[in-house]
């Protein structure tokens, strides 16, 4: 598999003013993490109704083809879940720095 970088992050620096950094890396990390959010809650849709739209067992009506399809979408529900919580922490890093090491 491929390695790729994730380019927004790694390219701020943290030299000179680290308040400045830190707020620049706090905004790529909460976009970044609302993009990745975005983009899981459309494949969790997608990939619902992909697994929906088979055939499931004849005498349940294919009701359980749409139950198993819920229980693995709610995996990608989740990992987005995960991601609105970093995007949060994204937003609270620089205020954590000016907290605890400016006076």
């Amino acid at each position: 598999m491929e390695r790729r970088n994730i380019t927004e992050l790694s390219t701020v620096e943290f030299t000179g003013s680290l308040g400045a950094a830190f707020q620049h890396y706090g905004r790529q990390l909460t976009a970044l993490a609302q993009r990745w959010g975005t983009e899981l809650d459309i494949a969790a849709v997608d990939a619902e109704a992909a697994m929906s739209s088979m055939k499931g067992h004849v005498l349940l009506f294919g009701l359980d083809s749409k139950v198993r399809a819920r229980r693995v979408a709610k995996r990608l529900k989740r990992a987005r879940d995960l991601t609105a919580a970093l995007a949060e922490r994204g937003e609270s890093f620089h205020r954590s720095y000016r907290k605890h090491f400016l006076p």
